[in-house]
């Protein structure tokens, strides 16, 4: 074989592995980035405030299924200055008028990315190149802040507690209470005379009114009628005193009951408390402990 022969047959193969090595090099792009170049895409537009590290690439789901990916990103330049994300999700993708765009994660360490969330209710498909409405979440640093609020609120609503139950307002609450133990022992026998004189003028009333209906009898009937319901009238003022006279007797006995009870509730309240500073103090220290992931529910695609 002449060194001309030799020199194609090199260059010819030198050419194949050259072409086999771009055919791989072709795939493994192909499969690192997850392009479909023979699918075709639908394109839809989404306007959000913060896309929270969203770029081209980005994964878009709809139910928590990856549907397409983020193919363009563009800034704003109109008044309400915002962040245009173009998506490209896969030909003949239902997307209904009343689906919301937002930028969601799995868990709170996994990379962000575009949800698509369809509602239940009815409504008109999109077509591609519309845009799909938005809304925004709350970042961690927002969530951070209000949290840093509500441990500073519950640091002023211990501090208040504790002001309240203080070794000196305890015991104004039980001079209070010993107070109105007092003043319902000693007016109790004083009500009882005023009870005693009140059913003794009734008596006497009754007696009276007797007296005046037996010199009528036979009288004018209307006379009749009036002693009658002034009689009545009587009775009904006899029941209602011994009503007062034993709901007297029941307040005294349920002071006297609760007295203890009352004591009770104060020092549970002491150790409230003590229990609601240690819980404020921890939020403080690790407001990570409100955070709670809820797991989003399975939807299926339309």
């Amino acid at each position: 074989m002449s060194r001309s022969s030799r020199y194609k047959y090199s260059e010819i193969k030198a050419g194949i592995w050259i072409f086999i090595s771009l055919i791989i090099f072709s795939a493994f792009i192909v499969a690192v980035s997850g392009a479909k170049l023979w699918k075709k895409m639908d394109y839809y537009h989404v306007q959000l405030d913060y896309i929270g590290g969203l770029e081209v690439g980005s994964l878009v789901r709809m139910g928590g299924m990856v549907v397409g990916k983020i193919s363009q990103v563009d800034i704003l330049q109109d008044d309400n200055a915002g962040i245009e994300l173009t998506i490209a999700v896969r030909k003949g993708l239902n997307i209904k008028s009343n689906t919301v765009a937002y930028l969601s994660y799995v868990s709170i360490t996994s990379e962000h990315h575009l949800e698509l969330d369809p509602s239940h209710l009815p409504a008109p498909l999109l077509k591609p190149g519309d845009t799909i409405k938005s809304k925004s979440m709350a970042t961690t640093d927002d969530m951070m802040d209000r949290m840093t609020i509500v441990g500073d609120t519950l640091q002023i609503i211990l501090h208040r507690v504790n002001l309240l139950l203080n070794p000196a307002n305890i015991a104004r609450i039980d001079s209070i209470i010993s107070g109105v133990n007092k003043v319902v022992h000693s007016a109790s026998g004083d009500m009882e005379l005023l009870l005693g004189d009140a059913r003794q003028a009734v008596l006497s009333i009754d007696t009276l009114l007797g007296n005046v209906n037996r010199l009528l009898a036979g009288s004018d009937s209307m006379v009749t009628r009036v002693m009658q319901d002034a009689r009545a009238s009587i009775q009904q003022a006899t029941a209602t005193l011994a009503g007062i006279d034993t709901t007297v007797a029941g307040v005294e006995k349920l002071i006297e009951n609760n007295s203890s009870s009352l004591n009770a509730i104060i020092h549970d309240m002491e150790r409230t408390s003590e229990n609601l500073k240690i819980m404020s103090d921890q939020v403080r220290d690790n407001p990570f402990l409100l955070i709670r992931t809820i797991p989003k529910e399975e939807r299926s695609l339309n």
